[in-house]
């Protein structure tokens, strides 16, 4: 104990200064946690607007259909129709300005290669020429990037930036039709056997694609190709469908479809109506057990699945009311148009 006496210090005035847990040392206030940032208003200018090389690429794609645009022709492209397409090639249209979407989707494309070549091991180039034009003029193609080997452009490489949202219905089902018809048309045009497409998902999720070309979807492309462009060159505007061959009515309004793959394909349809009527019941039941499970709760968890809920309120106009103490409004503000309902049923008599 006396050793220890001796090292101790007998007068407090020699202790440090004792500092409780969670007692400030200072007089001056703890300094803010609720930080503040303040958003910049900067307006997003297209840097290639005013490039001439781009405004010539835009030009010279009004001579021909471009990969891009093929699914159009097959009825697939939910943003554009066949008429609008026809328009942006017959009238002196200028170029829409680039918004955010496309600046960011070119700008990843140089990423989105160097990943693939990592992955992949092939050789990653741009191609030679900016538009290659096909057996007629009129069949043009660009291609994102071409794979190389022994010094020749043999593959086409088709980049796409997409929302992160479709990475699992990518890896489930596949890429989209609309960009499998794009690489179609680009390996045709381009005359390559095989192709690659790559997408990165959300910045974060990547996958790919080989896509071997198909010579019958070609031609059936090629024929799509050839009927609209001869409406671009007599500047007739074309039918809704393009169909690249001619329909034989026998009289009656019934199309009789003798090749044999057309009986499969319709079964296969009418398969997939009862699949998803199916799933949409399943789906309907799901959900509705599932709301009388969360009741006002905002969200739930169970084991690595999780559920939220959103609230939106919509407003809608009355048009029963509307009809009935202002038809004369309804009568001058109605316009008619007509839909195409199609409906698929067995013949057979069993």
């Amino acid at each position: 104990m006396d050793q220890l006496n001796n090292i101790l210090p007998t007068d407090t005035e020699d202790l440090p200064p004792q500092v409780r847990f969670g007692e400030r040392s200072s007089a001056e206030p703890p300094p803010s946690l609720r930080l503040k940032a303040y958003p910049m208003r900067l307006s997003f200018v297209d840097p290639r607007a005013n490039d001439p090389a781009v405004q010539q690429w835009l030009r010279d794609r009004r001579l021909g259909v471009g990969a891009s645009e093929v699914a159009t022709l097959f009825g697939l492209n939910p943003w554009q129709t066949v008429r609008e397409l026809w328009s942006l090639k017959v009238n002196d249209i200028p170029p829409e300005p680039g918004n955010e979407l496309f600046h960011f989707g070119h700008e990843m494309e140089d990423l989105i290669g160097r990943e693939f070549e990592l992955r992949s091991g092939e050789t990653v180039a741009k191609p030679h020429q900016e538009i290659i034009v096909g057996d007629k003029p009129y069949y043009r193609a660009s291609l994102d990037r071409v794979i190389i080997e022994e010094g020749e452009e043999v593959a086409a490489l088709e980049l796409k930036n997409l929302h992160e949202g479709r990475y699992k219905e990518y890896m489930t089902c596949g890429p989209s039709t609309q960009y499998l018809l794009q690489l179609q048309y680009q390996m045709a045009v381009a005359g390559m056997e095989y192709g690659y497409l790559a997408a990165l998902f959300g910045g974060q999720k990547f996958g790919a694609w080989r896509v071997v070309a198909s010579p019958s979807l070609a031609r059936e492309i090629f024929r799509r190709v050839d009927e609209f462009w001869s409406y671009v060159e007599s500047g007739e505007m074309p039918p809704e469908i393009i169909t690249g061959r001619e329909i034989v009515n026998n009289g009656d309004g019934v199309l009789e479809l003798t090749d044999p793959g057309w009986e499969e394909q319709l079964r296969e349809l009418e398969e997939l109506r009862l699949k998803k009527a199916k799933i949409e019941k399943e789906e309907k039941v799901l959900k509705q057990s599932l709301k009388e499970a969360l009741g006002d709760a905002s969200g739930a968890r169970a084991g690595s699945m999780a559920v939220s809920v959103s609230v939106s309120k919509r407003s809608g106009l009355d048009t029963a009311r509307l009809k009935e103490e202002m038809p004369e409004i309804i009568a001058q503000y109605t316009r008619e148009t007509s839909v195409k309902t199609i409906r698929v049923r067995s013949t057979d008599r069993k």
